[in-house]
């Protein structure tokens, strides 16, 4: 599958696979902020993605983020349409400061990840039972 991605500035990094066996590609952002203590921030990607029709793309905070920078994503995760790539649809980073001090994330650092996904439509049923036994509800299996 090819992705065609429109750089808005030169500085913008385009997004690789950083081994051969990686899942998702990294994002950087073209923006450097220092974060104040629970401060939640959008950085600036300088990416436009055309996403394959009936495709999307998730967007996740990479797994160092938290434990060695602090910060993570601050909506989870991110879901990108295909129909969101019109010449001012920037991908943009939603970040949040997790520490009790000021951090600085800088121009060129990988803040996420993504992966192009194929899309599943389903249509809606209502019906007046499932039909299945009741687990008991949520957590139902345990702890851990």
């Amino acid at each position: 599958m090819k992705l065609a991605i429109k750089r808005l500035v030169p500085e913008a990094l385009l997004p690789e696979y950083k081994t051969p066996g990686a899942a998702a590609f990294d994002l950087a952002t073209i923006e450097t902020k220092v974060l104040a203590t629970g401060e939640i921030y959008r950085f600036r990607t300088g990416l436009i993605f055309c996403i394959p029709k009936d495709h999307f793309m998730l967007v996740a905070s990479r797994s160092s983020n938290a434990p060695k920078r602090g910060f993570s994503m601050a909506n989870g995760i991110g879901i990108i349409d295909s129909d969101y790539c019109g010449e001012n649809d920037e991908i943009l980073l939603t970040v949040q400061n997790i520490t009790d001090n000021p951090i600085t994330i800088t121009a060129g650092e990988r803040i996420a990840q993504a992966m192009i996904l194929p899309i599943s439509r389903v249509e809606m049923l209502e019906v007046s039972k499932t039909g299945a036994v009741d687990r008991g509800g949520f957590g139902s299996t345990g702890i851990a």
